[in-house]
């Protein structure tokens, strides 16, 4: 008789402690669909920082896309950069440019312009990872040069990225003219990015060199510098230079030609970084949103 109750006892026991297990795999599954997942390491909210890389290289006439993609993927900050800014851009009659062969091969977005239509190795072009829209040219000061002179513009578009959209403009700006007409070359960018809010970069290759040049064709020492009247002009409009002073982007002649000014975005790193098929060193910053 005492065994009979001391089993009913246990089986009672064994009962509840079944309850027990029961409701707390139930609340641990409720709870499980109650707390939202992390999410992937992969994920655009979890990206670092909310940054993006960009690269502003002359590509220097090239027309062998081959030649392009080796050596960007020799240096790790171009071969992970997010924007490239293109100058020098070859085209063909009726190929793609070596700027969207570039950019098939990498898996990007690209929007390309010619100079002129008879013109085949002044083409300008915006590369991205991220999506590219409201693509604009807009036509700079025509100098005189006596020879070799060149129609210049600039190509402008917002890149459309996962933490906000970017404006960027890329510029190639002419070689032997003097301080103050370059910055009349370049004022139609600055007047036109000035107009736009939310982040902003101004790249490119603007052919900034310490020297007086007379009549546009004989170069000598001294007269205004190009790069601090560059800076002030962009500085009093609120874009700052993303590159510190004293860098040398073209290392035949130790020059700093390339530039990346921002507004609205944090510069949190630059380089130059060597490319062995042009006679620039691209210029590569990370910013953040």
């Amino acid at each position: 008789m005492k065994y009979t109750m001391h089993l009913r006892r246990r089986m009672s026991d064994n009962r509840k402690l079944h309850v027990i297990y029961l409701f707390a795999f139930v609340s641990l599954l409720v709870l499980g669909f109650a707390i939202p997942a992390r999410p992937p390491a992969n994920s655009t909210d979890s990206a670092p920082n909310r940054t993006i890389s960009a690269v502003s290289l002359n590509l220097a006439k090239v027309s062998d896309p081959d030649r392009i993609m080796r050596d960007i993927h020799l240096a790790p900050r171009l071969r992970n950069a997010d924007v490239f800014l293109f100058q020098e851009v070859v085209h063909g009659e009726s190929n793609p440019s070596v700027a969207e062969e570039t950019a098939r091969r990498l898996g990007y977005f690209c929007t390309f312009a010619a100079a002129a239509p008879d013109v085949r190795d002044q083409g300008l072009a915006l590369v991205s990872r991220y999506p590219i829209s409201e693509v604009r040219i807009t036509r700079l000061k025509i100098c005189d040069l006596g020879f070799r002179s060149r129609r210049r513009f600039a190509i402008s578009a917002k890149v459309h990225t996962p933490w906000g959209d970017v404006r960027v403009w890329n510029v190639h700006l002419d070689t032997r003219v003097n301080a103050g007409e370059r910055l009349e070359q370049l004022q139609p960018v600055i007047d036109d990015a000035s107009q736009h809010t939310g982040p902003i970069l101004i790249g490119g290759d603007f052919n900034t060199n310490e020297l007086y040049w007379l009549r546009n064709m004989a170069p000598l020492p001294g007269g205004p510098s190009h790069s601090e009247t560059i800076r002030a002009a962009m500085g009093r409009h609120g874009f700052q230079s993303a590159l510190p002073r004293g860098l040398n982007t073209f290392p035949s002649f130790p020059r700093h030609l390339d530039w990346m000014f921002t507004r609205a975005l944090t510069a949190l790193n630059a380089s130059t970084e060597p490319a062995a098929f042009s006679d620039h060193n691209a210029v590569w910053i990370r910013v953040r949103l």
